[in-house]
């Protein structure tokens, strides 16, 4: 079902495309946001025992970023196998096309919401690849006998939520190459409006493609309104209450005032901010299509020129102009 709006949605009421004993997963793709382009996100909440089974994704990178509850990760690809542990406020990154599984490790529920840099992802089961190989084939794989192959081929469920009993936890990580603590990393920008973190290819390395910002708005706070030229960003609110707006090229414009589980997308480019317009803080989380995301604010693009290009652009007086604070670089976060 696609949201009625171009850029805003709510998570809880788009696409569910899963939903049983181990856990739900939603998805909001550009069928359902018309909007979105290059992106994709995914909420995923899991039972205690629920595991996401083995696949990947052929056609984008995904980066999530753990709310609750403790997650075990595992990874194969050409390099190898790994798995790593992930806890609340900590990020984490799959290669595309890499073969992974997620479960939850902890006794409740836990909580991730994803991000992946294609508005349509594919994804391919590993039952489904078995399913789909020979007897034949998976004789001459693993040795076995036509009776097992049948075995490993005679599940038609390829549901990517299911549980498991006597899953065996690895040990938490500290440090990993796919996963960095954005909630205790240093706040890049700290000011009277908020605080701003930054998990990006500049303190996770392996990223590509993918990226988020973490954020926190204080009561009268804003993200200055600015672009990403070159990355398209989906804002996901996790507490409180924001008045979103985006501008298209086009001159459409949307403001929307949303809460926690709901946000926006602006496409590179589009013109967009954030307001805190509740009595108590907003935390919030910003995924990009770009791991080296670049900033524009509407502070220093107004600096950028001199007061006779601006009062021709704005018919004001040039004096009239020297009457504005004109940063010479971004504020990001407001009032600094």
């Amino acid at each position: 079902m696609q949201t009625k709006s171009k850029y805003f949605y709510n998570a809880r009421l788009v696409k569910e495309v899963e939903s049983g004993p181990g856990g739900v997963i939603r998805v909001l793709t550009g069928d359902e946001l018309s909007g979105l382009d290059d992106a994709s996100l995914v909420e995923m909440d899991l039972k205690a025992k629920g595991v996401l089974k083995p696949l990947w994704h052929p056609n984008a990178e995904k980066i999530g970023y753990c709310t609750q509850g403790e997650l075990m990760v595992s990874i194969h690809g050409p390099d190898g196998s790994e798995q790593f542990s992930v806890k609340p406020g900590e990020i984490f990154y799959i290669p595309q096309g890499l073969i992974h599984h997620i479960h939850n490790a902890s006794e409740s529920e836990s909580v991730v919401r994803f991000a992946l840099n294609n508005a349509k992802p594919e994804t391919m089961m590993l039952s489904s690849a078995v399913d789909a190989t020979s007897d034949a084939a998976l004789h001459s794989t693993f040795g076995v006998s036509s009776d097992i192959a049948q075995s490993l081929k005679k599940t038609k469920n390829h549901e990517l939520i299911g549980t498991c009993e006597n899953l065996i936890l690895g040990n938490h990580v500290s440090a990993h190459r796919y996963k960095f603590d954005i909630e205790n990393s240093v706040k890049a920008i700290s000011a009277a409006g908020g605080y701003l973190q930054v998990g990006l290819k500049v303190n996770l390395t392996a990223l590509n493609g993918v990226g988020i910002l973490g954020f926190g708005l204080n009561p009268g706070g804003a993200v200055e309104p600015h672009w990403h030229p070159n990355s398209g960003e989906i804002v996901y609110i996790t507490k409180g209450r924001i008045r979103g707006m985006v501008l298209s090229p086009d001159r459409h414009l949307e403001t929307q005032e949303v809460g926690a589980g709901e946000g926006f997308f602006a496409p590179a480019g589009h013109f967009h901010s954030i307001e805190n317009i509740g009595d108590g803080s907003v935390e919030g989380i910003a995924f990009f299509n770009n791991a080296e995301s670049s900033y524009v604010g509407l502070g220093e693009a107004l600096g950028a020129f001199s007061d006779e290009v601006l009062a021709s652009t704005f018919g004001l007086k040039a004096a009239d102009l020297k009457k504005v604070n004109k940063p010479g670089g971004p504020l990001v976060v407001v009032p600094t």
